[in-house]
């Protein structure tokens, strides 16, 4: 059976929208959710200002807050470690007025005045090991350590050599032991002003410009260490109880221009010919006095009969310890392999020395004959 069927129409647009011409609701349906409500820019400005602000006055900032911690550090420090000097300080003053008035104490003042003040010292060293160090002063600290502990070891010397002196025990040994003892004190004001320039130092790099920093120092003279001085300190002390007065000069050196070029098999000194010769002394005061016009006399011999040559000079002034030099010339030796000369030098003996096997020295020698 035959089937039909129907063609396809074209469909033309007729300019209507096929779309439904149903209205679309244009008011709410329900109640509108409300907005969230943030701070308003004012608020946020307001607030960023406030914290600025409270940072600044607080921290220095709200960066520098660790710095301004570490400086508050350094400031406790500085003040912890300047009551330590001052301590020290007073100790310093007392014992500048022992040493300037010893002669005026009976042994037993000075002893316990001067014990007082080493276990005083031994405290302020003791104290200072309990300071809390900031990490940037590290390396000061032992500075101020060692100048408290040699105070500690300076002044007990000192004490037992000025006790020893006033016991009249061996003032030789008590010079020498009191001597190391100032010396100690010497080295104590060095290194504290090292620390004290160091720390000052410190201190500006923080701007800590009102950390002053405490001094002290036990030396003002630091020529008062040395031996010879000290020798002079101890043989100027005087009335009751002052240790033995000892008066001794020795002969510590000699030499001669031409000096020595060969020796002989006998040990005699060979010197070379030469037209002038010269002899150069060395006196020391070996005792605790100063003394005045020391005699010495340079006296050249010769064994081929000759008259023997004499010179003299005097030392004006030998403090205690100290040693002076003298030249001796005009003097002619006798020339030739076969003549020994010999030279002797003579020096004192002083007022009321006893030792004195030590203030006279003899030296042998030939003179090669001049050549042609």
């Amino acid at each position: 059976m035959a089937r039909f069927s129907q063609s396809r129409q074209p469909r033309y647009s007729t300019g209507r929208s096929t779309r439904s011409t149903v209205r679309r609701r244009t008011g709410p349906v329900g109640p509108t959710p409300a907005r969230r409500k943030g701070p308003t820019p004012i608020l946020i400005i307001t607030a960023v200002i406030v914290a600025l602000v409270f940072c600044w006055i607080f921290g220095r900032g709200c960066g520098s807050n660790k710095e301004a911690g570490e400086n508050e550090k350094l400031r406790d420090y500085t003040s912890a470690v300047n009551k330590l000097i001052m301590r020290s300080a007073v100790i310093g003053t007392q014992f500048e007025n022992i040493r300037a008035t010893a002669q005026d104490l009976s042994r037993d003042d000075v002893n316990r005045k001067l014990t007082q003040m080493v276990e005083t010292s031994k405290e302020i060293a003791a104290d200072s090991t309990k300071v809390v160090v900031p990490k940037s002063v590290y390396g000061l600290q032992p500075l101020v350590q060692l100048a408290f502990d040699m105070r500690v070891d300076g002044m007990d010397k000192y004490r037992g050599a000025l006790v020893d002196v006033l016991d009249k025990k061996d003032t030789n040994q008590a010079a020498t032991t009191m001597s190391q003892g100032l010396l100690n004190l010497v080295l104590s004001d060095v290194a504290l002003q090292r620390f004290r320039s160091s720390l000052g130092a410190k201190l500006t790099d923080a701007n800590l410009t009102n950390g002053e920093i405490a001094d002290s120092v036990y030396m003002q003279k630091t020529d008062d260490a040395l031996e010879a001085s000290v020798r002079e300190y101890i043989g100027g002390l005087s009335g009751e109880g002052v240790g033995n007065a000892l008066h001794g000069v020795a002969v510590v050196g000699v030499s001669t221009s031409p000096a020595r070029t060969d020796t002989t098999q006998s040990g005699v000194s060979v010197l070379p010919y030469n037209k002038t010769f010269t002899v150069k002394v060395s006196i020391q005061n070996q005792g605790n006095q100063t003394e005045t016009d020391v005699p010495v006399v340079v006296t050249l011999a010769a064994d081929n009969g000759s008259t023997p040559q004499k010179k003299t000079q005097k030392i004006t002034q030998l403090k205690a310890g100290e040693t002076a030099s003298l030249v001796f010339e005009d003097l002619t030796p006798v020339t030739g392999s076969s003549v020994l000369n010999t030279l002797s030098v003579k020096a004192g003996p002083v007022p009321n020395e006893k030792k004195v096997d030590n203030n006279e020295t003899q030296q042998q020698f030939i003179m090669r004959a001049e050549t042609g």
